[in-house]
């Protein structure tokens, strides 16, 4: 056996691990253009956020995290973290773009389209505007 080549196979192996498993990796997840035309039902709700926060204290957390962050006990065991949800890349999103995704999906984050109700995902939305950075 030829060991003189172990090096170097040690070295791209790391090297492709820390570009699988490191964050921000990945395309950057947009909804379609359409998404931002769909209409808020729950714009005029003063309640939504606060019926959003209890769906995402019983859905959400594990991998959001209890603020939110990206930071959930589940969110290392996820092939991409998931997002912080406070950051100004979500916030600057439309709520049809965060309806639109928390509605199909992708990779690791679940399509709710089937799990939840159309105002209890609108809900959501909501709740995630309250977790914006100052």
């Amino acid at each position: 056996m030829n060991y003189r080549y172990i090096p170097l196979v040690l070295l791209v192996v790391l090297l492709v691990s820390a570009f699988r498993i490191a964050p921000g990796t990945s395309d950057p997840w947009k909804a379609p253009k359409e998404a931002d035309a769909l209409v808020d039902p729950l714009a005029n709700d003063a309640k939504a956020a606060a019926k959003g926060a209890r769906l995402f204290s019983s859905l959400c957390w594990t991998c959001h995290g209890p603020q939110g962050k990206g930071d959930g006990p589940n969110a290392t065991s996820l092939s991409v973290l998931p997002a912080d949800l406070g950051s100004p890349f979500v916030q600057a999103q439309s709520n049809g773009a965060l309806y639109w995704k928390i509605t199909h999906g992708r990779g690791d984050m679940a399509s709710y389209e089937q799990v939840i109700s159309r105002e209890q995902r609108w809900a959501l939305v909501h709740y995630i505007r309250t977790l914006a950075h100052e």
